[in-house]
């Protein structure tokens, strides 16, 4: 799946290159980045998270408790970009304006998230959640 992401991400830097010029070298990889780390925060607790702890405390494995757990961060992680955008709107309204129309940017940020919502197709991935899932609400176990 990684694989796929890194060609995905290798034709749409080319093509933003050909499209907008030598700045696309900066703007595809930054909005990919930021767009990969924020919807990773948002995203993966809920698509992967949430169906886990469903199991574990149907089983009663598991706490119900980690339920609001789950949910209230990606909701915390939803105001902060929110209300970061719009303090940013706020503040400088000419660059905010200017981001909003870059293409690479955006392009870039879809890609991220694209890659993000492909992540649970991936051995490795739902691996790396597993982990990640007992690691961050293993003292909601009841065991």
């Amino acid at each position: 799946m990684y694989a796929i992401i890194a060609i995905a991400f290798c034709l749409l830097l080319g093509m933003m290159i050909s499209a907008q010029g030598i700045g696309a070298l900066l703007w595809v990889p930054l909005g990919f980045a930021i767009s990969l780390f924020v919807s990773a925060q948002m995203l993966l607790p809920i698509l992967m998270g949430l169906p886990r702890a469903i199991r574990f405390v149907a089983k009663r494995q598991m706490r119900s408790a980690v339920f609001g757990r789950i949910l209230v961060t990606p909701l915390i992680w939803f105001v902060l970009v929110f209300v970061t955008g719009f303090a940013f709107g706020f503040v400088w309204p000419l660059a905010a304006e200017s981001l909003h129309n870059n293409a690479a940017l955006n392009l870039g940020g879809w890609l991220g998230i694209f890659a993000i919502l492909l992540s649970p197709l991936s051995k490795k991935g739902r691996a790396d959640s597993r982990e990640d899932f007992d690691k961050s609400y293993g003292r909601f176990y009841t065991q």
